[in-house]
């Protein structure tokens, strides 16, 4: 007999609560939308912050998966008590001490803590080699380590001889801490612990009592065994258990997806044959030494995946996956230099051909036949259909899904641009780069066993989407392993597949794809998005893959599926209530876990009769917060703090009992909140009350200070132009605010000016310090990424720089790198000289090429921005140098300024006319390093482009690349009616100078520092290998301009220096403070500082930041304290 619910679910057809059937409407519980604000508790924070703060407070043993980064919280705990380690050993000082159980994980645990910290650690792994040691000896090391990293062997015989004391140690340590239940030295040494009068802190990390099948009641003896001999509480994480603190759980369902009926007999037929070669193969008494390789191992392993496959989807993909083997097959046997292995390959291959040849009989394989697909793909497909979504026409903007916010959510669309590409490309670029935003109300993941059974029934639902209408809206893909994640040796092809397998990822976070057929790979320990639906093709097995695939259901809106065939179902019952009985147990362990039916207690009724609210005005439509609101203010004023996308703000609240069994909250909020002291609430009757009426106190504590406006709503930080565009959203949904650097997240933040760049504007005759600006190629970009094979720039081939003119020294600071398309630079900022005084007239003609510059070459300027240079906050001057007047050294270029405000290519494009009487003439050397401007185009903002080669070998008569054309002459005169004067003139290969101004990361990696795929360079080196892809232009119809190419190429480096310039500036002025001040480091650097590699923390510091377009000009002003551009935030030191 079937369960009640399982009958009337099979029974009624399937009913799943899907985004696009919810009554909340479409835009409700999409998997990348905003996380909800909760009003009734208070924000959870991340696992790891829970297990580390109940690790603070007492004995812990952590409780988590394997992957889930015990090791790391165990770090983080022992950075927190390092102030108690750092002291000198023979003052009494202290020493953590870390356990492992084997002399191989000794290796690993002190890489971790080295990576991690800056404590020294010391490693212990051979007890023969330490048996031998004396107390003196082990003095030494205690003396010189602060972090002891030993196994356990060698750690009880430390305590047994009394080596070192437990009072000298702050903190203990058990890796794999179950094992203390057996016989085994971490028993002894809690034994010794047991003794002593003051026993350090201990933490135990086990992720085993969770792996395979286990008995609750079992596991709920084993956890209080090791509770006691360690004397710890046990902690596991919300995200274990999935209660992803107090949000909705997904809907679990278990679909009977009956017997697979077959009445053409070809399943039958093909399972019999292949049970037969099975069976043949085992057969085989073949003698194999121990040396070498058995000669059946592939073709069982071969025949058992396409078995499985039949047994799973049915004949039609177990012919698919036939094919696929044969393939796969014709390698093995091509390589294969052993006779007897050669012929038992050739033996499956036949094999596999006769299973195609048996399907062909009954099906085409060219298109999907439902008729021989297995019950459980009819299901998938049922469930699949359900995800339809709406159609296009249905809504009037697609802004929601432009503004998609959800953590694990990565922006592609501008990680690079490819500048020289960006003007040619833009016509023949799609209307998207992502499917339409409709195909994605589905995010999700199918889980099965084998790697086969994932290709293929991603090709099976492709073919469905071909033929079926409803599911013409799947964009699917598979992702089976090999390696990801972890750290092992690959060969090269090993290698492709990890990059396709990364590519499938990458795709899936980006909502480029909408559904991922997966193997156990995903079910942990790889960052995907939060998703709607999971489906268990093949029934968990255990605890900890029931769990941890269920996990990844934590949409709003999700559904957890579990197909069961049934013959499978009763058996299937019972583990899956074996499952919920340990999640329960586990529940009850979880850190801070609270009971669920107390985070859906209903609103106290008479709030105001419990603690008065808090009211602005007396009036009746006054705004107020009672003790039922309270707490989602504060969580909402949490989520509006300023916030990168990995930072996870929110509140911290602590309750405590009292004698007379009352209690009280005491309430923190997030560093960066104003208010930084703690808040402490009344004693009420129960802990939920003292939580809400803490929070009830903090809102009003935040509205007096002015971080709660007067309808006690977050303080605007937030530009509201968004909610104005959008009419789609409600009022409710547009308050919850975006994802950190998303549209719906900008914001405007004071921007930090280094002291030394304040009022630093050169004054007539006063003294002036003029800085070099130096750079050097220290890596030239490689070949395999110098797509369009031009020639590399080194800048320190050419004398002409620019320099910075201020009227106040500027400290030292490292050098630090920026990345061109030659590769990467060095830049340095170095003291050219000082004390020298410059006219009025002068500077007029200095601050005249600033913002020519700034407005012109880099076409920073905007309408919004006026040129105000003494009155900005942060003003100085940058102009060119070079050497003048004979001598070696470099100086303010006048000469130079001043040709460039003489020459008519300045701003415009000159109107110098060729006749046939005065033809054009030709001159090589004027092309060398020049930039050009087309004369016949653009006219409101001409292009420029370097000069990248010289073709001597074509002239205007030679032939046009495209057949629409016979020659360039025709060409221009066809197009533009222009005639040439001079038919013998050489032709110019240009590229086009770089729109790309952010040069901080390097060209070939994204704005998070990892490579771009290989496909898109492979693409990009097609392209450009072709003569139609490039821009051929006539030097007759081009002027030239007065920059030259080599000063441009500099020019464009400018606003990652000056932003990179800002940062170290604000970083040395932090850093000096904090000499002074705190005692902490030296007040003044050494003169050679900036050659050492540290100036690499600089370069991390800052990493995160991003310049490019959104940095403007130190000497424009605006009414706002700072500006923002596009969808970035603004930057901020």
């Amino acid at each position: 007999m079937k369960s009640p619910a399982l009958q009337s679910l099979s029974m009624a057809g399937l009913q799943l609560m899907t985004p696009a059937s919810s009554p909340m409407g479409p835009f409700f519980g999409l998997p990348w939308q905003q996380e909800a604000i909760h009003d009734n508790i208070y924000t959870p924070r991340k696992y790891q912050v829970e297990l580390l703060e109940a690790a603070l407070d007492h004995n812990t043993i952590v409780c988590l998966n394997t992957g889930s980064g015990k090791t790391f919280i165990a770090v983080l705990l022992t950075k927190e008590l390092s102030y108690q380690i750092r002291g000198d050993f023979n003052k009494n000082g202290k020493r953590t001490v870390f356990l492992v159980n084997s002399a191989n994980q000794v290796a690993q645990q002190v890489s971790a803590v080295r990576t991690h910290s800056d404590l020294k650690v010391g490693e212990y792994s051979s007890l023969e080699v330490t048996e031998s040691w004396t107390k003196e000896k082990w003095s030494q090391e205690f003396s010189k380590h602060q972090v002891l990293v030993m196994t356990c062997h060698v750690a009880l015989t430390v305590l047994r001889n009394e080596y070192l004391s437990l009072s000298n140690i702050n903190l203990l340590v058990f890796d794999e801490c179950h094992l203390a239940i057996q016989d085994h030295p971490y028993r002894e040494i809690m034994k010794i612990c047991e003794d002593y009068p003051s026993c350090p802190r201990i933490l135990g990390l086990t992720a085993s009592i969770l792996n395979g099948k286990c008995d609750p009641a079992e596991l709920e003896e084993k956890i209080q065994k090791l509770e006691k001999i360690l004397k710890s509480n046990a902690e596991t994480a919300t995200d274990l258990v999935v209660l992803d603190r107090y949000t909705s759980q997904p809907c679990e369902i278990v679909v009977d997806c009956g017997p697979y009926t077959d009445k053409s007999g070809l399943y039958g037929r093909l399972l019999k044959e292949l049970d037969e070669a099975l069976a043949f193969l085992n057969d085989c008494n073949i003698s194999v030494h121990s040396k070498e390789r058995d000669s059946t191992l592939i073709s069982k392993q071969i025949l058992s995946d396409c078995r499985a496959v039949l047994v799973v989807l049915g004949p039609w993909c177990a012919d698919k996956v036939a094919g696929m083997m044969v393939r796969e097959l014709q390698k093995y046997i091509k390589h294969e230099q052993e006779e007897l292995h050669r012929k038992f390959l050739l033996f499956t291959d036949t094999f596999l051909r006769k299973i195609h040849a048996l399907c062909e009989e009954h099906f085409s394989p060219a298109s999907l036949d439902l008729k021989f697909v297995t019950p459980k793909v009819i299901k998938l497909l049922e469930i699949l259909r359900k995800y339809k979504p709406y159609e296009r026409q249905q809504f009037e903007s697609v802004e929601w899904y432009n503004n998609r916010n959800q953590d694990n959510y990565v922006s592609w669309s501008d990680s690079e641009d490819d500048d020289e590409d960006e003007e040619i490309e833009e016509k023949e670029k799609p209307e998207t780069n992502f499917p339409s935003p409709f195909t994605n109300i589905l995010c999700g993941i199918i889980f099965v066993e084998r790697r086969y059974t994932a290709v293929v029934l991603n090709r099976l639902i492709k073919e469905a989407g071909k033929q079926d209408p409803e599911l013409a809206y799947i964009s699917s893909n598979f992702i089976t392993g090999h390696g990801i994640g972890k750290n092992q040796p690959r060969n090269k092809q090993m290698e492709v597949e990890f990059r396709k397998q990364e590519e499938v990822l990458r795709k899936f976070r980006a909502h480029e794809t909408n559904l991922l057929i997966a193997t156990s790979i995903v079910e942990e320990g790889v960052d995907i998005p939060k998703c709607n639906l999971v489906v268990r093709f093949d029934l968990p097995t255990e605890y900890r893959s029931y769990v941890q695939s269920k996990g990844r259901a934590r949409a709003p809106i999700s559904n957890y599926i579990m197909l069961a065939d049934t013959d499978k179902i009763k058996s299937f019952e019972e583990d899956l209530k074996t499952y919920k009985a340990i999640e329960k147990i586990l529940r009850n362990k979880c850190s801070k876990s609270v009971d669920a039916n107390e985070t859906e207690t209903e609103p106290i009724v008479d709030d105001d009769d419990v603690f008065p609210p808090y009211v602005l005005r007396p009036d009746e439509n006054s705004p107020r917060v009672t003790i039922n609101t309270a707490i989602g203010h504060i969580n909402r004023y949490c989520a509006r703090l300023p916030s990168d996308p990995f930072t996870h703000l929110a509140p911290k609240c602590k309750t405590w009992e009292l004698p007379d069994h009352t209690f009280y909250s005491t309430l923190y909020l997030p560093i960066n909140s104003p208010l930084r002291a703690s808040i402490v609430g009344p004693p009420m009757s129960c802990a939920r009350l003292a939580e809400r009426v803490v929070a009830l106190i903090c809102c009003e504590k935040l509205h007096k200070i002015g971080e709660l406006d007067d309808h006690l709503m977050p303080v605007g930080k937030e530009t509201v132009k968004y909610e104005e565009e959008l009419d789609l959203h409600d009022e409710e949904e547009t308050s919850v605010p975006g994802r950190p650097g998303s549209t719906k997240r900008r914001q405007c933040y004071p921007k930090a000016i280094p002291e030394c760049l304040r009022d630093s504007y050169p004054k007539p005759d006063q003294p002036c310090y003029l800085y070099v600006i130096g750079m050097v190629l220290t890596t030239p970009l490689p070949d395999e990424l110098n797509f369009r094979r031009r020639k590399l720039y080194p800048p320190e081939d050419t004398t002409r720089c620019f320099g910075i003119l201020t009227a106040k020294p500027i400290p030292q600071i490292p050098h630090f790198p920026v990345y061109t398309r030659s590769g990467e630079v060095t830049i340095s900022i170095e003291l050219k000289k000082s004390g020298f005084t410059l006219s009025l007239q002068m500077l007029e003609l200095i601050t005249r090429l600033h913002q020519y510059i700034f407005s012109h070459i880099l076409r920073l300027e905007k309408p919004a921005l006026e040129f105000k240079p003494t009155e900005a906050d942060s003003a100085y001057c940058v102009l060119p140098l070079n050497v003048v007047d004979d001598s070696s050294t470099l100086d303010i270029d006048f000469k130079f300024m001043e040709d460039i405000e003489k020459s008519e290519a300045r701003t415009g494009i000159p109107s110098t006319q060729y006749t046939k009487e005065m033809p054009f003439i030709f001159k090589l050397e004027d092309y060398q390093d020049a930039v050009i401007i087309p004369r016949y185009r653009n006219f409101d903002q001409p292009h420029r482009f370097y000069v990248a080669d010289v073709y001597t070998d074509l002239t205007p008569l030679s032939k046009f690349p495209s057949p629409e054309y016979e020659t360039f002459a025709e060409y221009y005169k066809t197009k533009y009616n222009l005639d040439l004067t001079n038919l013998n003139q050489p032709l110019l290969d240009v590229d086009h100078t770089s729109s790309r101004l952010n040069l901080l990361t390097p060209r070939h990696l994204n704005q998070k520092g990892k490579a771009l795929p290989l496909s898109s360079a492979e693409k990009r080196k097609a392209k450009w290998e072709s003569l139609q892809n490039k821009q051929i232009l006539v030097p007759e119809l081009c002027a030239i301009h007065p920059i030259p190419a080599s000063l441009w190429r500099k020019a464009v480096c400018l606003p990652s220096i000056l932003y990179r310039l800002h940062c170290l500036l604000t970083a040395e002025e932090l850093r000096a403070q904090t000499a002074t001040d705190a005692g902490v480091g030296v007040k003044s650097l050494p003169a050679d500082f900036r050659h050492v590699f540290f100036q690499m923390v600089f370069f991390n510091m800052m990493c995160n930041l991003q310049a490019g377009n959104n940095y403007y000009c130190m000497n424009y002003e605006s009414g706002n304290s700072c500006l923002t551009r596009g969808t970035s935030q603004c930057n901020t030191v």
